[in-house]
C-alpha cells in the first residue's frame, strides 16, 4: 500500500475536518517519521507538541507494553497503580494537591471551567479569557477561545464567556462583574502565533484575581510537561495559578489530560459532580509516569535549555538574513516561532509546503509565525538540518 492508496481510502470515509499533508505516516522513531512510500521526514511538529520525547521512545514504549499485559482498563470506581503514581508525580512537582484525569486538553479545560463555577457558587459562572487564545474544540472551550474563526457556524455559543484584549490588564479588570468566577489564559499562546504573555502581565492578572476573589486558570495543555524548558511554564513566570490544565505531551502520544488544583478548591468536586470513563486509563497513565520520570532526570532541562538557546540563535540569524520575510523570534524552550512580515505571512503556507517537500515538518501558526515544536530530545544536528532547509526555502521565495 502506497501513500496514494491510503489517501484514497481515507478520503472515502473521513469527515472533512482536516487539511492533511499528502502522506500516510506508517512509522516513527525519535525525531523522524516515514510514510507509506518510504520517504523520511524530520518532525518539528511532534504531533502538535505531543511526542515531546520523540516517537516510540523506548522507556515509554516499554511502560505501555508492560501495562497492556497487566490491565488495559478498569473504571474510576477503583484505584489503579499507574494513575495514582502519575497523580503523585504531578502534585509532588507542582503547586497542586489534587488531580482530575481525563483524555484531552479540551476535557481538562472543561473540568477547570466546571470546577471554577461550582467552587465560586450560584450566580458566578462567567470566565474571562484572552483574544488570540485557544482552549479546545468542545462548545464550552470553543466559547472560551478568543478567536472568532473558531466560533463561526456554531452559534449560539454557550453563555458565560467573555474575551479581554491580549496584554491589556485594565480592560480585563473592567470586564469583571458579579457573575465573574475565573480568568483563563495560556502562559504562552501557541495556536495564535507563539505569543508569550509577559511576566509583568501575568503578575497583574494574579493581583486582579486576588483582589476580586477570582480563580486564575492556566491552560498549559501545550506549554506544560517540558515544552517551554521547565516542567511547567508557570515556573518561569513567578505566578502560581489556582488551577492548571495539562494534556498533549503528558503520555507522549497516548490520549490523556489532567486538571490540577489545590485541596480547598478541589473539595467543590464531590462524587457525581464530574467524571470521565477513560480518564487516567492505566496504559496512558503508565506512559505518563514514564514521561515524567524521564524529564525529571538530572540534566534533562539543563541540556534542553542549551539546545533551545542554540535554536533561537539560528532562527535569529535567519531573521536577520531575510528581513523582508521575517521580523524576529519569540517563544520559550522548544515552542518557538519565526515571526513573519506582511510579505512573509502571504507566503506562510507556501513555506510550509516547500519544507514538507524537503521532508521537514513545521507549521504556520495564527497567520503570524512559522512554529517549531520538535521533540525536546532534538539534536543540534537536526536543528541545523531544519535551518538549512528553511534558509533554502526563504531564499527561493524571497
Amino acid at each position: 500500500m502506497k501513500n496514494s492508496d491510503w489517501i484514497a481510502r481515507g478520503e472515502a470515509v473521513f469527515a472533512g475536518t482536516y487539511s492533511r499533508f499528502p502522506a500516510a505516516i506508517v512509522r516513527g522513531e525519535g525525531c523522524r517519521l516515514w510514510d507509506a512510500d518510504g520517504k523520511e521526514y524530520l518532525d518539528f511538529l511532534s504531533g502538535i507538541a505531543v511526542c515531546s520525547l520523540g516517537h516510540c521512545h523506548p522507556v515509554v514504549t516499554e511502560a505501555i507494553c508492560k501495562q497492556a499485559q497487566k490491565l488495559l482498563h478498569v473504571s474510576n470506581l477503583f484505584y489503579t497503580e499507574p494513575q495514582t503514581e502519575l497523580a503523585e508525580l504531578l502534585t509532588t512537582h507542582s503547586f497542586a494537591d489534587r488531580v482530575f484525569m481525563c483524555n484531552s486538553g479540551a476535557e481538562a479545560n472543561e473540568a477547570a471551567i466546571k470546577l471554577a463555577r461550582i467552587y465560586s457558587g450560584e450566580g458566578r459562572y462567567e470566565v474571562i479569557s484572552l483574544t488570540g487564545s485557544f482552549h479546545g474544540r468542545t462548545l464550552a472551550t470553543v466559547a472560551a477561545t478568543g478567536q472568532p474563526k473558531f466560533h463561526k457556524g456554531f452559534e449560539p455559543l454557550p453563555a458565560g464567556f467573555v474575551h479581554a484584549e491580549f496584554g491589556e490588564p485594565q480592560e480585563l479588570e473592567r470586564l469583571i462583574n458579579a457573575k465573574t468566577c475565573a480568568v483563563l489564559c495560556e502562559p504562552l499562546q501557541g495556536e495564535s502565533g507563539v505569543r508569550p504573555l509577559p511576566a509583568d502581565y501575568l503578575l497583574e492578572l494574579r493581583k486582579i484575581c486576588d483582589q476580586h476573589g477570582l480563580l486564575l486558570i492556566f491552560d498549559e495543555v501545550q506549554t506544560g510537561v517540558g515544552r517551554t524548558g521547565s516542567l511547567f511554564a508557570y515556573e518561569q513566570t513567578g505566578v502560581i495559578p489556582d488551577i492548571m490544565t495539562l494534556a498533549k505531551a503528558l503520555a507522549n502520544g497516548l490520549p490523556i489530560g489532567a486538571m490540577l488544583t489545590r485541596t480547598e478548591i478541589a473539595a467543590a468536586f464531590t462524587p457525581g459532580t464530574h467524571a470521565s470513563t477513560f480518564g487516567g486509563n492505566p496504559v496512558a497513565a503508565a506512559a505518563g509516569v514514564a514521561v515524567l520520570k524521564t524529564m525529571l532526570t538530572e540534566h534533562f532541562f539543563t541540556d534542553l535549555g542549551k539546545r533551545s538557546s542554540y535554536f533561537v540563535k539560528q532562527l535569529q540569524e535567519l531573521a536577520q538574513q531575510f528581513p523582508q520575510l521575517c521580523t524576529g523570534v519569540r517563544g520559550r524552550g522548544m515552542l518557538l516561532g519565526l515571526v513573519l512580515t506582511e510579505q512573509g505571512i502571504a507566503l506562510g503556507m507556501e513555506i510550509v509546503r516547500r519544507m514538507f517537500e524537503r521532508g521537514l515538518l513545521i507549521n504556520f501558526a495564527g497567520m503570524q509565525a512559522l512554529r517549531f515544536i520538535p521533540p525536546l530530545t532534538v539534536s543540534r544536528e537536526d536543528i541545523d538540518t531544519v535551518i538549512k532547509g528553511l534558509r533554502e526555502v526563504l531564499a527561493e521565495i524571497g
